[in-house]
């Protein structure tokens, strides 16, 4: 009975994630719009910087990682439950699938495509301000782990303010200062992952940025937790 219910589980978390994929890849608005604001961003950093003679720090540089990730989950996820309300398809998947399925698809859709165009951001970021000696198996732990929180945070605010007029700003004035401690531990496993401040101390980088992954993680696991404990009553209110 129990394997019933988990094969059931996850086969609603399988329809409405691959639902959000054949959604995206016919209209392609979340990925067009976060490609071009990260490809934008980018863009006007390298001109902005091409006529410096100083290059940005590789510190500065691990901020701008994160300050980009923010934006583009605030630009891309917050279409996650807007185009439910749009095209009036919200009570169908009320009816089809449970809250909690719902919001596990949607996260996993969100948290991939953030996968994704963050590990195209921060190799671009690097090789445009010459950044070298990142120690690569910890900056992806922690820009992994970074962003599963992020997708979680947005994707819970999402819903809540699907139903709202003003959903761009609300949806960033909501999520980014549930997201600011995440943020800070998150610039500081990347400055370790860096090598910044690694001199001065006896510890392997692995050592120095473990806590910082292991706060990311809890704190990702406490978003998902109460993200999934609230959804049913934001979904069905």
């Amino acid at each position: 009975m129990k394997n019933g219910t988990n094969n059931s589980i996850m086969q609603g978390v399988a329809a409405v994630f691959l639902k959000e994929v054949r959604t995206e890849w016919r209209t392609r608005v979340a990925l067009s719009g976060v490609g071009l604001f990260v490809v934008g961003a980018l863009l006007l950093l390298g001109l902005g910087l091409g006529q410096s003679t100083k290059l940005p720090s590789a510190e500065m540089t691990g901020a701008l990682i994160w300050v980009l990730a923010l934006f583009t989950a605030a630009t891309g996820l917050g279409r996650a439950f807007v185009q439910e309300a749009e095209r009036s398809t919200a009570l169908a998947l009320r009816l089809h699938a449970r809250a909690n399925d719902v919001w596990v698809g949607k996260f996993a859709f969100n948290a991939l495509l953030m996968l994704l165009l963050n590990s195209l951001t921060a190799p671009v970021l690097f090789s445009l301000f010459q950044v070298r000696g990142v120690n690569a198996g910890v900056l992806i732990c922690v820009l992994g782990m970074g962003t599963l929180a992020i997708a979680a945070i947005f994707t819970t605010m999402a819903a809540l303010v699907a139903q709202t007029t003003a959903r761009g700003g609300l949806l960033a004035a909501l999520a980014f200062p549930l997201l600011a401690p995440a943020f800070q531990v998150g610039l500081n496993g990347t400055k370790a992952a860096l090598g910044i401040g690694m001199e001065s101390i006896q510890k392997s980088v692995w050592q120095v940025a473990g806590v910082d992954i292991a706060m990311l993680t809890i704190y990702t696991a406490a978003a998902i937790t109460l993200s999934l404990w609230l959804f049913d009553f934001i979904w069905n209110d």
